[in-house]
């Protein structure tokens, strides 16, 4: 086993980028999409606090299949203890990614983080998909994770290369968070790519 670069992307058949949607303010990058060629065998792991932001019921959701093919996360704001309207942002955000990427929108998971109790400006997110049409690239991964941060120092990513089965395969994962990451992961989000068979 051995390290290498590349994070999300270095597994085969993954792009990603990172975009500023103009959520968080001197054009941050504040939205990551991570996207398979095809749909991927998918699993998650979600807060176990009673109260859950909006796009965590969406993404429980769409990963009941076991399939995905991409992941949309914005930062800046969590879409958290905003009422009925923040799954209704959460819908339209995955029905963004669907779009920009011609798949299903119930193959899209969706993640956001930052301030709570502030409506999500979805339409910052539709219109910054609309005009950074193809932005995502298999060298894309580190914009991506550093559209997640929030008060992270430094972006956190990593890529591992190891035999299986006869076979080199290569996982990598990116995350966000810095103080608040107890009880339970908090506002932790971490996700993970691999080209293994799983």
């Amino acid at each position: 086993m051995k390290e290498i670069s590349g994070g999300v992307c270095a597994p085969q058949g993954f792009i990603a980028g990172g975009i500023a949607c103009g959520i968080k303010k001197n054009n941050q990058l504040d939205l990551a999409i991570i996207a398979s060629e095809i749909p991927a065998t998918a699993a998650g792991i979600f807060t176990t606090n009673k109260v859950q932001a909006a796009p965590i019921a969406i993404s429980k959701r769409h990963i009941q299949s076991g399939i995905a093919q991409a992941i949309i996360a914005n930062s800046g704001n969590a879409n958290a203890c905003v009422g009925p309207a923040g799954e209704q942002a959460a819908e339209l955000m995955a029905n963004a990614a669907a779009q920009a990427l011609n798949i299903a929108i119930d193959d899209v998971l969706v993640a956001s983080t930052g301030v709570i109790g502030v409506q999500l400006p979805v339409e910052k997110i539709q219109s910054g998909l609309h005009q950074n049409k193809g932005f995502l690239a298999v060298s894309g991964g580190g914009q991506a994770v550093r559209a997640i941060m929030t008060t992270d120092t430094f972006p956190k990513e990593m890529t591992i290369e190891l035999e299986l089965a006869g076979a080199t395969v290569r996982i990598g994962g990116i995350a966000k968070g810095s103080g608040m990451i107890h009880p339970n992961m908090a506002t932790m989000l971490s996700f993970v790519t691999t080209d293994a068979a799983i």
